[in-house]
């Protein structure tokens, strides 16, 4: 039988092949259940044309990205990378994106409407404010993530008409000439309401990781007040604690030496 030539293979990325068989496995694993099992070391070598050595260097990677977990004598399973938030101010898509994710949006809600007392301290606005309220479902590789609700002082209405909301605001506000530079956050476990537990793929009553989050300007004026609810397996946060300074001795109040105060 005639042979005929191959066809000719894709153009050569210029990675080691190791990396290319990780973006390639990482594109796979987007569509994976979690806790899925991947196919014997041997099988995906074989499929790869690489050496085991080769693919165990792609299966690292994948795994230090928070994407496999190897269990020794059961095999390698999908996992979800779990985001962690601090000790820096990022944005949810600078945080999708730093982890290889794709971050969407999906605006459940866009108005304008009066300040919560809760909102209107935080905005540092006088209670009944004017506000633009938005509501978002955030999502990374178009799986759920959280339920955002944010609010704006007034003066931001056009800025944000004009743009697009299921990107990044920050972005946007960035572009508007608005830099968020300083956060203070709040967090705590609650139970998801209903409407809430539907929109992340959660049990009714699951619990929840609520963040709180006020973003200011360089000059410290806030510019945007966000409660979000994430999905717990999905999240952490992380953050630097440090001891209290100790006392110089020389600092330390002396007792006194007059006999005269002693018992």
């Amino acid at each position: 039988m005639a042979s005929h030539p191959a066809p000719p293979g894709p153009e050569p990325s210029g990675l080691p092949k190791y990396l290319e068989i990780t973006a390639a496995l990482r594109q796979e694993l987007r569509h994976a259940p979690d806790g899925s099992r991947l196919p014997p070391e041997r099988d995906l070598a074989e499929r790869f044309g690489v050496s085991r050595m080769t693919l165990r260097q792609a299966l690292d990677e994948l795994e230090q990205q928070g994407r496999l977990e190897r269990i020794r004598g059961s095999g390698t399973f999908v996992r979800r990378p779990t985001v962690t938030m601090g000790p820096f101010l990022t944005s949810f898509t600078e945080d999708m994106r730093a982890r290889g994710l794709q971050p969407s949006a999906r605006v459940l809600g866009f108005t304008r409407t009066a300040a919560s007392a809760e909102a209107a301290e935080a905005l540092a606005l006088p209670e009944g404010s004017a506000v633009v309220w938005m509501e978002r479902l955030r999502m990374a590789d178009g799986e759920p993530m959280c339920v955002e609700v944010a609010q704006f002082p007034a003066r931001f209405q056009r800025l944000l008409e004009e743009g697009d909301p299921e990107q990044s605001v920050h972005d946007l506000l960035r572009r508007g000439g608005v830099v968020p530079s300083s956060l203070r956050r709040r967090v705590r476990a609650v139970a998801a309401v209903q409407r809430e537990a539907l929109l992340l793929d959660l049990p009714d009553g699951a619990p929840v990781l609520e963040v709180l989050d006020v973003f200011a300007d360089p000059n410290g004026r806030p510019i945007q007040y966000a409660r979000s609810r994430y999905r717990p397996d999905r999240y952490e946060v992380w953050t630097s604690i440090q001891s209290p300074p100790t006392p110089h001795p020389d600092d330390r109040p002396r007792k006194s030496s007059d006999p005269r105060r002693s018992p």
